[in-house]
């Protein structure tokens, strides 16, 4: 479907259902407060911003940012879960606390498939395959031969054990039979940093904290891990593209206590599907290099169910374990 027709019949669709609800016991009742696990000012805090100032609109009430960091999301989790099941508390989700910890094992207090009710999705985040610039290769294939020439003799970077990055790298490794030394760090910054020196030879990272040293020919890009090339590096081909059948976008969901009420649920897809069409939403995600979606609430369920036995499966295959 042309894009100009999608973002008619979504704002059409938006349109529909608050001019129904005065019929109905109103929601919002008052500002919804979505917290977001994470500092302010970074990626997914500054897209939940946008998000919620596009929202207010739709909806006709306050979106209050409500950040709460700590412990992989589970301060986040927490006062979600807790919070009263009217549609009034929403929570950030993403691919590190709702997959990646239950995938790995680590003790959670509420289960993420069954104590949250999936909404909407607040956009992919790509992730790119990097290079050390004294890496001498040009290509994912000379990558993969230099790499099976020599086993255990290269180091790739994460921002830690378990973390996106890292397990990403290791599907990698799993669909190409090469073996790296994986190298952790205490944040994705420091990884990058040797890998710009050489330190490490190769590193998984967001597509977004990439771009500047990638366009300024300070790292070499050897692929993107989305289902599709990206507009900010249109020349560089996907994983699968190549040849190697991984695709892994970082991302991150919109979801809510289990028991509020299906109609609630329903109009808040409605609302953000109708802000993922916003043209100025749109082109401040870009400027992210996030890949702005707008799913039901089945297809968001599912994604994020599937993501999670994605992961538990390469866990049970490599026997990843988290740091004690």
């Amino acid at each position: 479907m042309p894009t100009l027709d999608r973002r008619a019949l979504l704002l059409a669709g938006m349109a529909s259902a608050l001019g129904t609800k005065s019929a109905r016991a109103a929601f919002p009742e008052r500002p919804i407060q979505l917290v977001v696990p994470f500092a302010p000012a970074g990626g997914t805090d500054i897209a939940a911003r946008r998000l919620g100032e596009t929202l207010a609109g739709l909806l006709r009430q306050s979106v209050i940012i409500d950040n709460r960091p700590g412990a992989n999301g589970i301060v986040a989790g927490q006062a979600v879960v807790k919070a009263p099941a009217d549609g009034h508390t929403l929570l950030v989700a993403t691919a590190a606390s709702f997959a990646a910890a239950p995938a790995l094992g680590q003790k959670l207090p509420y289960d993420v498939a069954h104590d949250f009710a999936p909404i909407a999705m607040l956009g992919l985040f790509p992730l790119v395959l990097n290079a050390s610039p004294t890496l001498p290769v040009s290509s994912l294939a000379e990558f993969i031969a230099y790499a099976k020439a020599r086993p255990g003799e290269l180091n790739f970077a994460s921002a830690g054990i378990g973390g996106t990055n890292h397990l990403v790298f290791e599907m990698l490794m799993q669909a190409t039979g090469i073996k790296l030394a994986h190298v952790p760090y205490r944040g994705a910054g420091l990884a990058a940093a040797d890998l710009l020196s050489g330190q490490v030879q190769v590193m998984i990272d967001s597509l977004a904290a990439s771009l500047g040293n990638l366009q300024g020919g300070k790292l070499k890009a050897l692929g993107v891990t989305t289902a599709a090339r990206q507009p900010q590096l249109p020349e560089l081909p996907t994983l699968r593209e190549q040849g190697v059948d991984v695709v892994y976008p970082g991302w991150a969901s919109i979801v809510a206590p289990a028991s509020v009420p299906a109609e609630t649920l329903r109009t808040l897809n409605t609302a953000i599907n109708a802000a993922m069409a916003d043209a100025k939403l749109v082109a401040r995600y870009r400027e992210l290099v996030i890949e702005p979606v707008a799913w039901t609430r089945d297809e968001t369920g599912a994604f994020m169910a599937r993501d999670r036995s994605v992961l538990s499966e390469l866990v049970a295959k490599t026997g990843i374990k988290l740091a004690e």
